[in-house]
């Protein structure tokens, strides 16, 4: 299997997915920078999406999921702010957290018990999840405290050289990685500005 792969290959979309089935972890391109992707759910796989970052384990890693109907049963309950945000945000840059179910692994959530959801809206991202059809991780594709990631050049070797399987899109449109909000307690708590303003997320709650 080649290390390395354009975006635009008729196989890139089946070959990502497969190493990731296998247990593998992948770069990958998405609309805002490139991640880290693998299975969600097993905890070994995640473990080695931290060690790929050399990231902190108290330090959660969100996903991105196939479709809303995923959100059953990886979350607690579905606040109906949340309902606004998803359909006004969703599919794009909104990483949604909420109270997650006892079958997301702590190791995701780094104890929290919290775990931060988005629904892409980049093309292979939906292909890939489509294939899939399970949560897959989306950190950033760096070193932790590097620079988001907008191209493969960026990317420290030392992570490209411990993945499986390098997706290149060449260039992405956005350096800025996704907004984060918390609906844990029933409010939206503004997180981490990214593609999208807090100003435009409390015009739509």
């Amino acid at each position: 299997m080649p290390k390395y792969i354009s975006s635009a290959s008729t196989r890139s979309v089946t070959l990502a997915a497969q190493t990731i089935l296998d247990g593998g972890v992948i770069v990958y391109p998405t609309e805002t920078i490139y991640g880290l992707g693998a299975n969600a759910l097993e905890p070994k796989v995640v473990e080695k999406v931290y060690a790929v970052k050399e990231r902190r384990k108290s330090s959660p890693i969100l996903i991105l999921v196939p479709g809303r109907d995923s959100l059953e049963e990886l979350v607690t309950g579905i606040p109906e702010v949340a309902e606004k945000l998803m359909d006004r945000f969703w599919p794009g840059p909104l990483t949604i957290v909420f109270n997650a179910s006892p079958i997301v692994s702590p190791i995701l959530t780094a104890g929290s018990k919290k775990i931060g959801i988005r629904l892409s809206s980049d093309s292979f991202c939906r292909q890939l999840l489509d294939i899939c059809k399970i949560p897959i991780t989306s950190t950033s594709a760096n070193l932790s405290g590097e620079p988001n990631p907008d191209s493969i050049a960026i990317i420290d070797k030392r992570v490209l050289n411990s993945v499986d399987l390098v997706v290149d899109a060449g260039r992405l449109m956005s350096q800025t990685p996704s907004t984060v909000v918390d609906v844990t307690t029933g409010k939206v708590d503004l997180l981490r500005e990214g593609a999208i303003t807090f100003a435009e997320i409390e015009r739509n709650i």
